[in-house]
Parts: structure tokens; sequence; C-alpha cells
């Protein structure tokens, strides 16, 4: 059976009693930066992470750029902003 191919996507940071987020570099595994989610949700925070849509070619994930420019209303970018 062939080694499965990675797929490659960036994570979106969302901290909602800020009004902040932040995009992040193309990874492969969200495992961590989701079990840390969860953590601070558990502590009370309000906050959540989504993912872009998969991509074999790491060529074909939408740049940090782009996907600043679709804030949800009232969100600014927060570089610093990632768990």
């Amino acid at each position: 059976m062939p080694a499965r191919k990675p797929q490659y996507f960036r994570v979106i940071y969302f901290d909602q009693d800020k009004l902040t987020c932040n995009v992040s570099q193309i990874i492969s595994d969200d495992t961590a930066v989701t079990n840390r989610t969860c953590e601070l949700q558990k502590a009370g925070r309000n906050v959540n992470v989504s993912t872009t849509d998969p991509q074999l070619d790491k060529k074909n994930v939408p740049s940090i750029e782009s996907l600043l420019e679709k804030l949800p209303f009232g969100y600014r970018h927060d570089s610093d902003l990632s768990w």
C-alpha cells in the first residue's frame, strides 16, 4: 500500500475576545494547534481556528495576504496571534 501523500494548508487563528486573527505558514498537520485550541477553550478563552482546503501541492495553498483580505467584519490582523 503506497504511503499517503501529505496535504498542505494554512490555519487561521481567531480570538473572539479581542476580535483579532492571524494566518499560519503552510503546514501539513494541525494536531498541536487543535489540541491547544481545546485547552484554551476549556480555560475560558473564546478562540477557535479554521483551515484552508487541503492541497496536494503547496503552490495551490492560498497566500497569507489573500486570506487577510477576507477578514471577518470587525476583526483586525494580529501578527503575534498563534498558539
